[in-house]
């Protein structure tokens, strides 16, 4: 997926917004009881625990092996088992993308991935990653009738 011309097109700033989605997600991991961690809807539907780990390992995914950030990080799937190891990792994948979000220049740097793209893309990418996954924990947390904290744009 080559990237069309968009200079026309205004920056959108999604820091503040992607904050608030991190500041989400940490209350939500808190919400989650010890019990049913290792609980999902339905057997062929991923855990709360596979889909924490799947935001924080995406994460470093896109800085490490696309981006290439330089983050000698381990694997969340050998550092994260509790509660407050997954909330350490997502504090520090969101370290990592803070630092490739105030880059300029590696903002509008292009990057190969199954195609060329350039680093607002995989920044909008990765975004809409949290969020989507952010339903997925919002919805199971709801099927267990644990109330949730309103989430919006701010």
């Amino acid at each position: 997926m080559a990237m069309s011309d968009t200079s026309s097109a205004p920056r959108i700033e999604i820091t503040p917004y992607w904050a608030a989605v991190q500041r989400d997600l940490l209350a939500l991991v808190d919400l989650i009881p010890d019990e049913r961690m290792d609980w999902s809807p339905k057997p062929e539907l991923w855990n709360f625990r596979s889909i924490l780990l799947h935001i924080a390992s995406a994460r470093d995914y896109w800085m490490g092996k696309i981006v290439g950030d330089g983050d000698p990080a381990a694997s969340v799937y050998e550092t994260a088992h509790s509660r407050d190891e997954m909330k350490v990792q997502f504090t520090r994948t969101w370290g990592r993308l803070g630092r490739f979000l105030t880059d300029p220049v590696a903002l509008e740097r292009e990057y190969q991935e199954d195609a060329v793209v350039s680093g607002h893309w995989i920044a909008f990418h990765v975004l809409e990653h949290d969020i989507h996954h952010r339903a997925d924990l919002l919805h199971y947390l709801a099927l267990l009738g644990i109330a949730t904290p309103e989430v919006g744009t701010p």
